[in-house]
């Protein structure tokens, strides 16, 4: 069956907040990754976002049950938190954290952009990954790794500021890269069709700027 057959159907809501009204909207999609979106309006105007990357794009009946669960969560979680009188002092907070990951943000993105690299999993100082999809995704693809996972981070030793050691290092050569930028982990999975030479020299030179 076509993929666009397995589309769950996303979820609009409006809330009154004195005079104004905001709007909710949560819906899936599948590119460039298969994610869910929730996106909250004031006068046509977007002041929040939330996304969760799903990793695997839905490809059965039973992905997209669990997907459309999701969906309901998400949806109701921020409405929750738009109803609620910290709502202002939630924004303030989100915008204070996004400043805080923008360079985070765009290192993904210099990692996504080199030829070779197929996927990036972002994973936190703690040792869990983004959403538990992606963690599941990974487990399948690298199992032995994931067992392993706390003992494999300790790879890039922690420094007496708190930060982490920064580097690249191969765990499995052309295949599977481990890179630290101090406060956070990448595994990198390569596409050995259109793996690249140099490539180590290319996620250093991505680190560094």
């Amino acid at each position: 069956m076509a993929q666009i057959n397995y589309i769950p159907a996303g979820r609009t809501s409006r809330i009154l907040r004195g005079s104004s009204e905001i709007q909710i909207q949560t819906e899936y999609a599948c590119r460039p990754n298969p994610r869910l979106t929730t996106s909250v309006f004031s006068g046509g105007r977007v002041i929040h976002k939330i996304e969760q990357e799903l990793g695997l794009p839905i490809s059965s009946q039973e992905d997209m049950m669990k997907v459309e669960g999701l969906l309901r969560r998400q949806h109701t979680e921020v409405i929750e938190i738009v109803d609620s009188d910290g709502f202002e002092s939630y924004i303030k907070k989100h915008s204070e954290e996004s400043n805080k990951n923008s360079a985070t943000s765009s290192l993904v993105d210099r990692l996504k952009a080199i030829e070779g690299v197929e996927k990036v999993f972002r994973i936190g100082d703690n040792g869990e990954f983004e959403s538990r999809t992606i963690s599941d995704e990974f487990r399948k693809r690298f199992s032995a790794v994931f067992k392993n996972l706390r003992e494999v981070l300790e790879i890039f030793q922690r420094l007496p500021d708190g930060k982490r050691e920064e580097g690249v290092y191969a765990i499995e050569p052309g295949r599977l890269y481990l890179l630290s930028d101090g406060l956070e982990c990448f595994f990198l999975l390569i596409d050995r069709q259109i793996f690249a030479a140099g490539i180590e020299k290319k996620l250093h030179s991505a680190l560094k700027l």
